[in-house]
């Protein structure tokens, strides 16, 4: 009854979801990123400058009937956040952290199995155009997943730099450089060779652009690619990735680490480090990004950038994974449950508990017989239940929902107790 490609949350799956996204804006917020919130849609002609042609061709357009201009919902919050700090916040001193928490929309096939809706949770670095800053972005992903819980988790850094040194041969011919990005990206190595072959081209970068599929695993992969970096750029791009790694190991995440030198995608886009974000059991990646130098300038402002994006739902999946998963998810802390008699004192003890910070349901017309209430409140997922009959000594009976253990108290001690845990 909805489209594919998007999702509806039920309350269970919506607090935890809105948990998450708590823990990592507060995790952003820790490391000096300031949060901002973006259009859902702008102009098309704006927000072209800042994304390649084939991300606007999975864009949803439609006109705006005020002024007849296109729009388009947006298919990435970076460029919002380029234009941003390029426009609004122009006259503040570099560098710049920004965070977000956004759906961005982008048309997938049906068959393609894909979210159409994704909710993405990033960061961005603006100013800095150092190695410390491409490992700060990475840390702080790293950090997330961590205190998120998520052991089993790999960050494969590339170096856009180095690869596009590698396959600067091609650039003068587009379609032939667009095929031979799609075989690189997809590690096709047959289709890859038959391309080289049908264009003639020579032995030694054949070679080099073949051995890119090769460039993948731990440390060791930087003495591989020496051979392949005789381009300027190249080197310069090798350098800059060893750095990186380096600082990064120095904080103590060298096993979290892969090297990935054949990574291609977003090649209109980064210039740099870039990294992506895979956990085991986890078919896609949970999010990744990367240096993009020349973004800003579009707007207006030159500055070098980096940052990062979090795809919520597929890390929200991943959590629900783990062994031992704790599934004592409540809807409410308290259904205080009352008698007609006891509906002031049942007001009263609603709102002190709200007033604590607890989640209550009041409900009155309680006649006796506590197991149906029982029943419903344990599909509800209530933890509690109070129960107030007007009793003399405002007595209340407190009942755990799950083990259906009771305990008499009256409303003072019941109270206090609560103050004291």
């Amino acid at each position: 009854m909805i489209p594919k490609g998007v999702a509806t949350f039920l309350p269970e799956g919506t607090s935890r979801r809105r948990q998450i996204e708590r823990e990592i804006l507060s995790i952003f917020s820790q490391w000096g990123y300031q949060e901002v919130i973006t259009p859902i849609f702008e102009y098309l002609d704006v927000f072209s400058l800042g994304v390649g042609e084939e991300l606007l061709n999975r864009a949803y357009k439609f006109v705006d009937r005020a002024t007849g201009r296109m729009m388009v919902l947006r298919p990435d919050v970076t460029p919002q956040i380029a234009r941003i700090a390029a426009t609004l916040l122009n006259d503040q001193p570099l560098p710049i952290r920004l965070c977000y928490s956004a759906n961005v929309f982008r048309h997938e096939e049906e068959h393609a199995g894909r979210e159409r809706e994704i909710h993405q949770i990033g960061g961005e670095l603006i100013g800095p155009s150092d190695a410390e800053a491409d490992a700060e972005t990475i840390s702080l992903a790293i950090e997330i997943l961590q205190k998120l819980g998520l052991k089993s988790f790999k960050i494969a850094l590339g170096q856009m730099a180095f690869t596009r040194g590698v396959l600067q041969p091609f650039e003068s011919s587009p379609v032939l450089f667009k095929k031979i990005l799609g075989a690189v990206a997809k590690k096709d190595v047959s289709h890859l060779e038959a391309l080289l072959k049908e264009e003639k081209v020579g032995q030694k970068t054949r070679r080099q652009v073949l051995s890119l599929l090769d460039l993948f695993g731990g440390e060791e992969v930087f003495d591989a690619a020496k051979p392949l970096a005789d381009h300027p750029v190249c080197k310069a791009g090798l350098r800059r990735l060893r750095e990186v790694y380096e600082i990064l190991t120095l904080a103590g995440h060298q096993e979290s680490l892969l090297i990935d030198l054949g990574e291609v995608r977003g090649f209109d886009y980064y210039t740099g480090t870039i990294f992506e974000i895979f956990s085991e059991g986890v078919g896609s990646e949970l999010g990744g990004g990367g240096r993009y130098d020349h973004l800003l300038e579009k707007f207006g402002a030159p500055a070098s950038s980096t940052g990062f994006a979090l795809h919520l739902e597929r890390i929200q999946w991943a959590l629900e994974q783990r062994p031992g998963l704790d599934d004592r998810y409540a809807s409410a802390d308290f259904l205080v449950l009352h008698t007609a008699g006891a509906a002031s004192e049942a007001r009263s003890l609603s709102h002190q508990l709200r007033e604590g910070g607890y989640r209550v349901i009041r409900r009155n017309g309680f006649h006796g017989g506590i197991d149906a209430y029982l029943a419903d409140a344990r599909k509800q997922k209530i933890a509690k239940i109070l129960l107030l009959t007007g009793r003399v000594g405002k007595a209340v009976r407190s009942i755990d929902v799950r083990t259906g253990r009771q305990a008499d108290q009256n409303l003072s001690e019941f109270l206090e107790g609560l103050k004291s845990s």
